[in-house]
């Protein structure tokens, strides 16, 4: 057998054994998980420690037991180099599942697989499990990423966006958005779906010059839908009628009729079908 033939020979062996491993993981079964790895395998997780070794099955069960039912794990890009008796598998990691409290996770993460030829045949000696950060400040872990996205993470940064901006979370992102754009004259920026392809996970309009963010509830990620309440959002315009009138021709409720306020502005303040109150405010003029 040729070299590039014993290569091909154990690059299939280790995919097979890698596939082994994974549909253990997928199962919870720690003894199978276990007998793909050698007794030294040394494991850098997502979790805390540091370095831990997989040798014990009572963590894996441990961890295993905080899932209800199976879990969901995928390898995409799953790539494998051999060189005599030592091999390292790199791919792009799918987890889901839901936990015993009924919370429902799912992130992609970077995993490395070092391998070694024993006498039982390939078994993983190191896996190692990481996820890039934002360089941000903030250092939080960025479990938003997909490998399907079309972000350009090399692209340059948008520039600052000035003021205090409201993030909205609606029950139905996308019709509230369609809505402002009658409603308000709102400009669409961005959007971008969840892996359902139905949920926004960010909308940004531009409405009379200042952004506003909106989203889908996600109640798997701990952000169930609110009545929205306890806020205003205002807009401070040239001319109030017409933005009054083109509001509630769109369908907006009238909750304080336009008029001047004690303060001296033209004020009025509005209910959009999402349950979220808007004033409209400009000064007075000597028409008014």
């Amino acid at each position: 057998m040729t070299v590039t033939e014993h290569r091909t020979a154990a690059v299939a062996e280790i995919r097979s054994v890698i596939g082994d491993w994974a549909e253990a993981l997928r199962r919870k079964d720690a003894a199978r998980v276990l007998a793909n790895g050698t007794q030294d395998c040394v494991v850098f997780s997502l979790a805390p420690p540091l370095k831990a070794s997989d040798a014990d099955a009572g963590g894996l069960d441990a961890w295993f037991s905080t899932w209800k039912g199976q879990l969901g794990f995928i390898l995409e890009d799953l790539d494998i180099a051999v060189s005599g008796d030592v091999a390292f598998a790199t791919a792009l990691t799918h987890l889901s599942g839901e936990k015993q409290d009924g919370e429902k996770a799912a992130l992609w993460y970077r995993l490395t697989l070092g391998l070694r030829r024993t006498d039982g045949g390939w078994k993983i000696a190191h896996q190692h499990e990481s996820v890039p950060f934002y360089m941000d400040g903030s250092f939080k872990a960025a479990i938003d990423l997909d490998p399907r996205s079309e972000v350009d993470w090399q692209a340059p940064s948008r520039p600052p966006m000035p003021g205090v901006i409201a993030y909205l979370n609606l029950e139905d992102a996308d019709a509230a958005a369609s809505f402002y754009g009658r409603a308000f004259g709102a400009k669409e920026e961005d959007r971008k779906y969840a892996q359902d392809g139905s949920r926004l996970i960010h909308c940004h309009l531009t409405i009379n010059g200042g952004a506003l963010m909106l989203n889908d509830p996600f109640p798997e990620f701990g952000h169930p839908w609110k009545p929205p309440e306890g806020f205003v959002l205002h807009l401070v315009v040239d001319d109030a009628d017409v933005w009054w009138k083109r509001a509630v021709a769109a369908g907006a409720e009238v909750t304080m009729p336009l008029e001047i306020a004690f303060w001296g502005d033209y004020y009025g303040q509005l209910r959009d079908p999402f349950g979220v109150t808007w004033g409209i405010v400009a000064p007075v003029t000597g028409g008014d």
